[in-house]
């Protein structure tokens, strides 16, 4: 098959700023790059324009309902799409999209890929767990299923029974161009704090993670707390995105802070768009979820290929990427990992990093971003993902981006 003639349908619910979603703008990129088509199927989002000026095509479609009308009639919908566009391979990035996207698929007899990105928590309780792992299986019926850690890779094959056969490990990758420390201008960053209300000699803890109770504002709010008046003084921690937070939670933030006394430290702000500025803005950045397991954990990569020292939870992806500072030793940590929940691990951790030398943190920036580059780098995700494309086109997508990126 001519690459040319490859099109490849990628169906994701919304095209906001989360991993999947700049993953699947990576995909884009990669198969425009090689002369292969991209299309991908969602409700909108704001990285729709960045893939349509990639030269991939963005259709709106409800694919983030739940509801199963909905689902069903997007089988239909997502059929018309491969017919009408040749679609030779599908790939899920989503649970609900999935189930249409698998039915189209099967319907027109194209390859079906999935990415299972989530960790996708069971309830405790029968019948619930036995449901919610059913729905959750639709992720693991594709003719690969791509996980993003070996943590993910071992959850698939537990849960799911899925063997080696279909199985594959490709850990997301960081576009090495865009998280670029020396292309952040020194007054984007001195612009981005004075938004914050950050003064120039404050120091900043940034925990870019979707403010959300499952990603643990409260357990920095409680390590805060305990810190010492010491580094408490010109101590600065940024929580961006209040406003795609639920109201409630925001109340709930908002009064912990006003307990714990933290009120001058702890700012809520907008959503950062920039995310290389904010890490080059920031002393410390705390990496994805402190309460459960991250898939990957996205943010945690970023930091470490910005230079920017990283906090993360000990269990899931991050523990995968982070080079902690107890068992990688000190000439060669990249940052700290702690366990789930644990506010005074975390002021431990906190003060470890805020104590850093600039000797110290110089040489953390180093092999923090050489170890990033060497290990999660984007074309090598990329290089990955065509590889599994090619297995089931019989084609050669990857060898062909591996020659144009040389």
């Amino acid at each position: 098959m001519n690459l040319s003639e490859i099109v490849v349908l990628q169906v994701i619910p919304r095209l906001n700023s989360g991993g999947a979603e700049r993953t699947t703008l990576e995909i884009v990129q990669a198969l425009v790059r090689v002369g292969a088509k991209a299309v991908t199927v969602a409700e909108d989002g704001r990285l729709a324009d960045d893939i349509c000026a990639a030269g991939g095509e963005v259709i709106k479609l409800p694919v983030a309902s739940k509801n199963p009308i909905r689902i069903i009639a997007n089988i239909w919908q997502i059929r018309k799409i491969i017919k009408a566009h040749g679609v030779t391979l599908v790939h899920a990035r989503s649970r609900a999209p999935a189930i249409s996207a698998f039915f189209a698929a099967r319907w027109q007899g194209v390859p079906f890929v999935t990415t299972y990105h989530s960790t996708y928590s069971l309830p405790k309780h029968q019948p619930l767990k036995s449901i919610k792992n059913f729905y959750s299986s639709i992720m693991a019926r594709g003719d690969r299923v791509i996980a993003n850690s070996y943590f993910i890779g071992n959850l698939i094959a537990q849960r799911h029974h899925v063997g080696d056969d279909r199985l594959r490990v490709i850990y997301r990758g960081l576009d090495s161009a865009y998280f670029d420390p020396e292309k952040i201008a020194p007054a984007a960053v001195a612009t981005l704090r004075a938004q914050w209300g950050v003064d120039a000699n404050d120091r900043v803890v940034l925990f870019p993670s979707r403010i959300s109770p499952t990603k643990g504002q409260m357990v920095v709010i409680d390590a805060v707390a305990q810190l010492s008046p010491a580094l408490k003084q010109r101590l600065k921690v940024v929580l961006p995105g209040p406003e795609l937070a639920t109201p409630d939670y925001i109340a709930l933030l908002q009064q912990r802070i006003g307990q714990a006394g933290v009120g001058d430290i702890v700012k809520l702000v907008p959503e950062c768009p920039n995310m290389p500025v904010a890490y080059q803005a920031a002393d410390v950045a705390i990496g994805g979820s402190l309460v459960r397991p991250e898939a990957f954990g996205r943010t945690a990569i970023e930091a470490q290929g910005m230079g920017c020292p990283v906090i993360a939870n000990q269990e899931g992806g991050p523990a995968e990427t982070v080079l902690d500072a107890h068992a990688a030793g000190a000439d060669a940590f990249t940052g700290w990992l702690i366990a789930p929940q644990n506010p005074v691990a975390l002021a431990v951790a906190l003060k470890k990093a805020l104590s850093l030398t600039p000797a110290e943190r110089s040489q953390l920036r180093t092999r923090a971003r050489a170890h990033i580059m060497d290990k999660f780098n984007a074309d090598q995700m990329r290089s990955d993902t065509l590889a599994v494309y090619d297995e089931l086109l019989n084609t050669d997508l990857a060898p062909s981006f591996r020659l144009a990126v040389k």
